[in-house]
């Protein structure tokens, strides 16, 4: 992925984390500024992430071509993919946040690197588990925002 597609996917990752999270969480939250005012570690999570969504597709049978190259677009996920994804991304995310110096707490504390959701994929809540159900859901639509698709291999 080139740097400006990942720039862009990044962009559309954060933006829609903006938009799943309001109303949950403060509007002063770190993680819920606009893309020029997010903290550097922030951004570079979002770019990670979509750095990682090549991979995540692979594990399913999937690969990343152009918009109008052939194949048909993969629009949806079975169950068991989103949940295979989703639980990638939770992995992902805890190596990434406990590389950046995280550690686990009772209550996030972005200025802090505090969060409680440094735990294993089984140990979290439903309702945690579906904030990465929802993002890799939203894969098809991250790759489209860049002039990429999904396809089945």
């Amino acid at each position: 992925m080139d740097r400006d597609t990942r720039e862009r996917m990044a962009r559309a990752i954060h933006s829609a984390y903006r938009s799943e999270q309001k109303g949950r969480l403060a509007p002063d939250d770190a993680s819920m500024a606009d893309w020029e005012h997010l903290p550097e570690t922030l951004r570079r999570s979002n770019h990670l992430q979509a750095d990682d969504i090549i991979k995540k597709l692979q594990m399913i049978g999937c690969e990343v071509s152009d918009a109008t190259g052939e194949g048909t677009a993969v629009r949806d996920f079975t169950t068991a993919e989103i949940e295979l994804m989703a639980e990638m991304e939770h992995e992902r995310w805890n190596e990434e946040r406990l590389a950046d110096g995280w550690t686990l707490g009772p209550e996030k504390d972005v200025s802090k690197k505090i969060s409680p959701y440094i735990i294993p994929w089984p140990a979290l809540p439903d309702d945690v588990r579906e904030w990465d159900r929802q993002t890799v859901r939203k894969i098809p639509e991250f790759l489209s925002s860049v002039g990429l698709k999904a396809i089945k291999k």
